[in-house]
């Protein structure tokens, strides 16, 4: 996909500026003369451009690959020349394509260009590699990338004339090898184009007056200051182009060797190589409690009665007994909260749910037609399954083919999967589910994805505030979030950020997988849905995640869990277990027994099961015969749900069922009202804005990787352009166009990143909120706003840094404060315009790598067509995309603050500034670029339109388009 999405590319900017630069080549005129010389430099960037996407992708490899250095399957020398030469083709591909549909609309036909560029396009493709392998994040990396893009453009010949840049940073400019390239394209197009001499053209080119006797090419190639060496030694670019690709590798093979980076995805906890944990001890005392001390007091209780719910206890020993108490007790005497045990606790509203011949049927595309022509196949997902859960009933869900028990827990939950047809009863305490049914139960989903700047306390009172009922007071709320947290044993870790979980302990699934218990907890759920509760932990966090789950029913909840390959020692904890076949069908709906023995009763009783050993696992005995495992032997062919619906467990099992369906005895007068049409959030609209705003600002305010990355992304460029552009003055032709191309580079530059990062910062952020989505924490729309919202400030600051140090030290827009707070406001509202640009864009495309590429290519697209690169009268076709332009729109406004002076009162004396044949800067610079004082207001306007434009479209494409809504993930 990636290099199909390159080539695609790579041919829409070959033919975008093949038609941009329609016929330039040839014509001796100054103004297109400029433009031929501006497509080698616009070719040169969208090299760079098109490769910033490709950075994240870059990143996802290394994973891989340290996981094949450390088991010795090859030396990283050979990973680096590997990596270099693999790339060989792409980089062929691209650039034949974009050439061979450039060129020739262009009239520009010159071998060579392809051979630079290919070159180019490899240096740059390695430098990208490189860039990925040594920064942590891709925060960084888009950091480290702007720095370096800046650098090669800034110095490239073209944004900046060689004679007006400063002795400290000439050595920059001999070794960036975008000026070379951009150097060889000149002088090949310039040298064998415009072979005419300059006497013809005297009144028409004003370069031609110095040198009458010379050709017209090479007398621009001595105006513009491209005449070099390359002219004489042609072999120097290589040897620059050829340095920088060894560079790359030599500093890949350095860091690839010394350095590693583990963090990829923020949103889901890593594995720590760390063996031990720092509250090791503490891990030890809180889960030293054995699974065989719980079995042993739950024979004592009779939990293992065969669909009888244990007796419910009282509230003031539901969540505290005196050896958990601790951490609640401390608090209360902390707080001086008199308050009794007993009301600490928030009641459950007790709920029976039942279900009676459930069946799903998945559609699933085909494409084995010869013709190409679609079909669908149906596949059973489960058939006729029947069971309950009364109050305080732990419930496993065991078997299927893959998926078939998770797709069973996703549709009694609610939350029934899309493209599929889901047909049977569901009941709550006797009546259907309404819409609020999602309200009252919790579901932990298998993959552990939360907020990673939120701290484990602050995402149980993100959990409890939205979803919790307006009638629970704060101070209540409080308490139950303590509460939760001491239950869990998370009371240690409570203050920690959940991203740097992976950093602190030894447990990091096991505390992941408390963490998304205790959010759907902290909602106090009558029934908890759980997906494979133990997958990914060891001994002990499975142990401590079943006795866990074992307390839960006391408090009157129910438990429903799913388990792919249980062990006897896990579904021992569970009271009833639904068992499907491998083809879905029930097989099994009864008590399990200590030791599962009332599952193996019953199997080993059906006639033709192989004979049981002693020295045999139960389960995997059952799962063995089911042809759920891995059987020792042939068996014989057993219908075991048929077997099911003929035993005296089945009749029992339906008089039950039956029983519950038509039983309403646990609901109260407000339960009964579960027939609602539409869902009621139980959190105020304002109270929603409020709580994901500040969810949205804890994210950005501590993802001090991105914060920092932008607000030192901005300080270093610009000082480096501020240094770049100090003490240039207008006093030639020369300075002018350098002074007025800055605000050119800077757009550029500010815009792009801005795009560009916030690409994977939602990308991070989405896994969470497809998780809070599902549970129906708060409004969809909520979400994209809090983004829109909370960037403002951030943005603020960092573009002030950016003006004040890069045009301070420039001498831009600092004539008076006026002049310099309406040149930050301004760059201040396109910074927020391209970020909400990029928010859309990723709302838009189903893939990050869709959007970081659509970005790629409309921002190249739209700064070829700003009016600076060619002139609002020389585009042809693409005047439409003037228009609708936002960089148009702000160098527009920008260059009018900075350059504006008004000329009419220079009477006798005028301060506005001249060039040496007497001309005003600001007259020769709104000629050329067809500038108006007068449009000032309306640019600003248009620009907060399409600021306005891109946050509507980005809510749009959020709320309406399929691939962001939470079922689909």
């Amino acid at each position: 996909m990636l290099s199909i999405l390159r080539i695609i590319q790579a041919c829409i900017l070959g033919i975008f500026a093949g038609t941009l630069f329609y016929k330039f080549g040839g014509q001796y005129n100054l103004q297109h003369m400029n433009s031929v010389r501006a497509l080698g430099f616009v070719t040169s960037m969208s090299i760079l451009l098109i490769n910033m996407p490709q950075l994240p992708l870059y990143m996802l490899q290394r994973p891989t690959f340290y996981k094949h250095r450390d088991q010795r399957f090859f030396r990283t020398s050979s990973y680096v020349v590997a990596h270099c030469i693999s790339n060989l083709p792409q980089a062929f591909t691209e650039v034949i394509s974009s050439f061979n549909l450039l060129l020739p609309i262009v009239n520009i036909c010159t071998y060579m260009q392809s051979k630079w560029y290919l070159i180019l396009n490899i240096t740059t493709i390695l430098l990208s590699s490189f860039i990925t392998m040594t920064t942590k994040t891709v925060s960084n990396c888009y950091l480290h990338a702007g720095l370096i893009v800046s650098i090669f453009l800034l110095f490239s010949g073209f944004v900046i004339f060689p004679s007006n840049i400063p002795q400290y940073w000439k050595w920059l400019m001999h070794i960036n090898p975008i000026r070379w390239a951009n150097m060889s394209f000149c002088d090949r197009q310039f040298s064998y184009g415009y072979k005419d001499f300059c006497n013809k053209y005297l009144n028409q080119l004003t370069f031609c007056k110095e040198n009458p006797e010379m050709a017209t090419g090479k007398a621009y190639l001595i105006y513009a200051e491209l005449l070099t060496a390359v002219s004489v030694k042609p072999w120097v670019p290589y040897i620059i182009l050829i340095g920088w690709t060894l560079l790359a590798l030599l500093m890949a093979l350095i860091f690839l060797n010394k350095v590693e980076f583990s963090q990829i995805s923020q949103s889901v906890p890593q594995i720590n190589q760390r063996k031990l944990s720092k509250n090791y001890l503490y891990d030890v005392e809180i889960y030293s409690s054995s699974t065989e001390s719980y079995m042993e007091a739950s024979i004592e209780s009779g939990r293992y009665k065969f669909l009888e719910s244990p007796k419910l206890a009282s509230s003031s020993t539901t969540v505290i007994s005196e050896d958990e108490n601790v951490s609640v007790r401390s608090w209360r005497e902390e707080f001086r909260v008199k308050i009794d045990p007993e009301q600490l606790t928030i009641p459950v509203t007790l709920m029976t749910l039942s279900f009676l011949d459930l069946s799903f049927v998945s559609m699933t595309r085909l494409f084995g037609d010869r013709c190409g022509k679609v079909t669908k196949e149906e596949a059973t997902e489960f058939e006729n399954v029947s069971g309950c859960a009364r109050p305080g009933i732990m419930l496993a869900l065991v078997g299927g083919a893959n998926g078939s028990v998770a797709t069973l827990l996703k549709c009694l939950s609610g939350r029934t999967p899309l493209g599929g047809s889901f047909t049977g009863d569901i009941q709550v305490n006797g009546t259907k589910p309404c819409a609020d049914f999602s309200r009252r139960v919790g579901y932990a989903e298998r993959l552990d994805a939360h907020q990673p700047y939120l701290t484990i306390r602050e995402s149980l009172e993100f959990s409890a505030n939205l979803r919790l009922t307006n009638s629970i007071s704060k101070a209540r709320r409080h308490m139950h979030v303590e509460l939760v947290l001491d239950q869990l044993g998370l009371q240690y870790y409570a203050n920690n950020l959940v991203g740097s979980l992976r950093d602190g302990t030894g447990k990091t699934f096991e505390v992941a997988k408390k963490l998304t218990i205790a959010v759907e907890l902290a909602a106090n759920p009558s029934i908890l849905f759980l997906e494979e509760p133990l997958s990914g932990l060891d001994s002990s966090g499975t142990s401590a995640i079943l006795s866990i789950l074992s307390k839960l029913p006391v408090c009157g909840q129910s438990v429903i869990a799913t388990f792919n390959y249980p062990n006897t020692r896990a579904l021992s904890h569970f009271h009833q277990v639904i068992i499907l076949t491998q083809e879905g069908r029930q097989a099994y709906f009864g008590p399990v027994g200590l030791n599962c023995h009332e599952i193996l009763g019953y199997f080993t009783a059906i006639p033709r099961v192989p004979h049981y050993l002693q020295t045999q696992n139960p389960i995997s005995f059952v799962m063995g015969v089911t042809g759920l495992g891995i059987p020792r032997k042939k068996l014989a062919v057993i219908d075991f749900a048929d077997e099911f619906q003929k035993s005296h467990l089945y009749e029992v099992a339906m008089k039950v069922i039956n029983a519950a369906m038509k039983n309403n005895k646990h609901g109260n007068e407000k339960d009964n009202n579960m027939r609602s049409i539409s869902y009621n959030y139980p959190a105020s609209f304002t109270s929603q804005i409020g709580l994901v705003l500040l969810r949205t600002q804890r994210f950005l305010w501590r993802n001090v990787n991105y914060t920092y990355s932008r607000f030192t992304g901005c300080v270093m460029i610009g000082l480096l352009m501020g240094s770049l552009y100090f003490k240039i003055k207008y006093e030639d032709t020369y300075e002018v166009t350098s002074r007025s191309l800055y605000i050119y580079m800077q757009t550029i530059l500010i815009g792009v990143i801005s795009a560009n990062n916030v690409i994977p910062q939602i990308g991070t952020d989405k896994l969470a909120y497809f998780r809070e989505m599902r549970s129906k924490m708060y409004l969809p729309i909520i979400y994209p706003v809090s983004w829109v919202i909370s960037e403002i400030p951030y943005f603020l600051i960092a573009t002030l840094a950016f003006v004040g140090i890069g045009n301070g030290m420039a001498g831009i827009a600092t004539q008076t404060a006026a002049d310099f707070l309406a040149y930050w406001s301004v760059l201040c509202l396109f910074t927020l315009c391209m970020t909400y640009f990029g928010m859309m864009i990723t709302f838009l495309a189903p893939s990050p790598i869709l959007a970081a590429f659509l970005v790629s290519i409309i921002t190249s697209l739209w700064i070829s067509t700003s009016g600076v690169v060619v002139l609002f009268s020389d585009i042809r076709f693409y005047k439409w995309m003037y228009w609708t332009n936002p960089f148009q729109y702000v160098m527009n406004v920008l260059t009018v603050i900075s350059f504006y002076c008004d000329t009419s009162k220079c009477k006798r004396q005028c301060q506005c500034p001249q060039l040496p044949d007497g001309s005003y800067v600001w007259e020769r610079i709104a000629h050329i670029r067809s500038l108006s004082a007068k449009m000032i207001s309306t640019d600003v306007v248009t620009l907060a339109g399409m600021n306005i434009m891109f946050a509507v479209l980005a809510f749009l494409f959020f709320t309406v388009l399929k691939h962001n809504s939470a079922h689909a993930h």
